[in-house]
């Protein structure tokens, strides 16, 4: 048993050296990328991840009253339980929970479509579904697959979303566009201006966006998403 126990902290030691390493993409010049550099760049890198919304928060019913809602109670499905909460406060609180619970949202794809090392990654890996935008004039976030209520057109999405800097202004978005699906998602582009400068001392860059009742947040870290010290959006 002793010489295997000894092995137990070699391999541990190999696995952590394995992952602190960098991805094979990242010691290749962009021209010598295979079709797994291409997916590893496109689905998991500084980009592209998939994120988990948060759901908006719900109004309270006397939130709902004040904005000329004159029916609003506890919310649907409070039961019996919430009715007889005066005499037991604990079943109401759990009843309105219940009333009030979301489900899992699941994950979306969000990628900074813009950046050179994606445009690259994406002629290795062709997809029809992948907006075409104009890297020179924009800087391109896409949400990719999210379900989007027809009601949300352009200038509602537009009005919700921002990219935002530590100490500068949040930059709003000059266009979205929109690809609907047949299933109720939609891909949205978000479209920046790239007449303001993002830069490496900018560290991290958040995109925002609230999509229906779904807010979508995804740090990007401009330290990371440079190769051979160039930074690339």
């Amino acid at each position: 048993m002793r010489p295997a126990l000894k092995t137990v902290p070699l391999l541990l030691a190999a696995v952590v050296l394995l992952l602190a390493q960098d991805p094979l993409w990242k010691t290749k010049p962009m021209s010598r990328w295979n079709q797994n550099d291409a997916n590893a760049v496109l689905t998991f890198s500084p980009w592209s991840e998939r994120v988990t919304p948060q759901w908006v928060r719900d109004l309270s019913p006397d939130e709902r009253r004040m904005g000329g809602d004159l029916q609003a109670d506890q919310g649907k499905g409070v039961g019996l339980d919430g009715l007889i909460g005066i005499f037991d406060p604990d079943r109401e609180a759990a009843a309105v929970a219940r009333a009030h619970a979301k489900p899992d949202p699941g994950t979306f794809l969000v990628r900074w479509e813009s950046a050179r090392p994606v445009r690259v990654a994406e002629l290795q890996s062709p997809d029809p579904e992948v907006p075409a935008v104009d890297s020179d004039a924009y800087y391109a976030i896409v949400v990719y697959d999210i379900p989007t209520p027809k009601a949300w057109v352009e200038h509602v999405l537009r009005g919700v979303a921002f990219l935002k800097r530590y100490q500068k202004k949040d930059l709003k978005p000059a266009r979205v566009m929109i690809q609907r699906k047949d299933d109720g998602t939609a891909t949205l582009t978000y479209l920046f201006p790239r007449s303001v400068e993002i830069s490496k001392r900018d560290g991290d860059v958040v995109f925002q966006a609230q999509i229906g009742r779904l807010v979508i947040t995804r740090i990007f870290d401009t330290h990371e998403m440079q190769l051979a010290g160039q930074l690339e959006l």
